[in-house]
């Protein structure tokens, strides 16, 4: 079961996400329904640590194996919703993976596998992407140190 639960006006959630670098790009989400980019990733389900379900996610939706390098951060999101106007509380934490395969770095995009998502994986620099969320993870993903931000934003 996800970690994503309703209580009162408020929704919780728990995510992880994966910083993959290849040079000097990381991998990118697009989803066609969004005007942004995120990091891959999803929720962790209830009983599964943070590192595990980042590589589940990645496994389930690029069919792709990868490896943990490290922890990059925390990110404590709270913001409204823009699809159901309600207020969000959402502890994020991102890890740097890298592909078990190494073919995997010459392709350009990566289709996502899961039926529900209409998104597609893109090899980006930084300094190309001018709409992401959450933005403050984008600003400091490159630092060499673990950085925890609280962040209030709406998205």
């Amino acid at each position: 079961m996800d970690i994503h639960f309703k209580e009162g006006e408020y929704t919780f959630n728990f995510r992880v996400a994966a910083l993959i670098r290849n040079g000097n790009k990381i991998l990118v989400e697009q989803n066609k329904q969004v005007d942004y980019y995120g990091l891959p990733g999803g929720r962790c389900k209830l009983g599964e640590d943070s590192i595990t379900a980042i590589k589940r996610e990645i496994r389930e939706e690029t069919g792709r194996y990868v490896e943990y390098l490290r922890s990059v951060g925390i990110i404590e999101n709270f913001f409204t919703s823009r699809y159901t106007n309600s207020p969000y509380h959402e502890i994020l934490i991102i890890h740097e993976l890298k592909f078990k395969n190494p073919e995997v770095y010459k392709e350009d995009k990566i289709i996502n596998l899961e039926e529900k998502k209409d998104a597609k994986f893109y090899w980006k620099e930084i300094h190309e992407l001018k709409k992401c969320k959450p933005e403050i993870a984008f600003k400091h993903l490159l630092d060499s140190n673990f950085f925890h931000f609280i962040n209030r934003d709406s998205i």
